[in-house]
């Protein structure tokens, strides 16, 4: 199992030009992001009106640190509105490409941000999915116990917060250009969308840890399919008294069967 993982680390891509993708068959390049209703979006602030703590970059560098004690309040509309954008946000649509505010590989972006509001002013508690074309969200789920569900599949590192974000791959989205180089490119995509809400999380003095130890049992709660879309990265966010229990010294528990 180590060789294999580090086998996965290592560079595969051939010599020449790929061959036999999706994209050189022609197949109609797949939707950079998943359909949702009008009618059903809740616009958010515009993030760039966010009430920003800290506002210098070597600042936000330097104290940059994962807290795991979030649980000392709400967040508001305007915060993830900044939080959403900065680790998700769309910045224009250039001849069928998009651009975010995140780089990812031949600009495929294929993860969409799934989260679970449990204290945010002014959106009832439940399951939600970032819109970044429209800076809105759209109502997933609010089934009763989702949260605590939600949690033990997270080996229970929900840490009080005011917001979780499942980050879900959607896999062909990025295999119709790069086929199985698809999925090393992918996970270095997914850090830098963790980086992203690591430094926007600093930015707006709240805390944020993200988490990669997880039950995979967790995509029949996000409501994707565990095939084609499947949870990779989570990140949970939250404003923390104190030093908000920052750097390290918790280890993961396994939920009681």
């Amino acid at each position: 199992m180590i060789d294999k993982g580090r086998q996965f680390m290592k560079s595969d891509w051939p010599m020449g030009a790929m061959e036999g993708t999706d994209q050189i068959k022609g197949i109609p390049m797949p939707p950079f992001e998943n359909a949702w209703e009008e009618d059903a979006l809740i616009t958010l602030p515009d993030p760039k009106t966010a009430n920003l703590k800290k506002r210098d970059i070597v600042q936000v560098f330097e104290e940059r640190i994962t807290r795991r004690k979030l649980g000392a309040g709400p967040m508001s509309m305007s915060d993830l509105s900044f939080l959403l954008w900065a680790s998700a946000g769309m910045r224009e649509i250039v001849a069928g490409r998009i651009f975010r505010t995140v780089p990812s590989a031949g600009s495929r972006h294929p993860f969409e941000s799934i989260f679970y509001a449990d204290k945010i002013y002014g959106l009832k508690p439940g399951l939600y999915r970032y819109i970044a074309q429209r800076n809105a969200v759209t109502p997933v789920s609010f089934k009763d116990g989702l949260k605590e569900e939600l949690s033990k599949c997270m080996k229970n590192q929900w840490f009080g917060c005011a917001v979780a974000i499942f980050w879900v791959f959607n896999a062909y989205r990025c295999e119709w250009r790069y086929t199985h180089h698809s999925h090393k490119v992918s996970t270095i995509d997914v850090g830098h969308i963790g980086q992203n809400a690591y430094l926007a999380a600093e930015a707006l003095g709240i805390g944020c840890c993200t988490i990669g130890a997880y039950l995979q049992e967790i995509d029949k709660l996000l409501g994707v399919d565990g095939d084609n879309e499947f949870c990779v990265y989570i990140g949970v966010f939250g404003p923390y008294e104190g030093d908000g229990g920052a750097g390290p010294g918790w280890s993961a528990t396994i939920p009681a069967k």
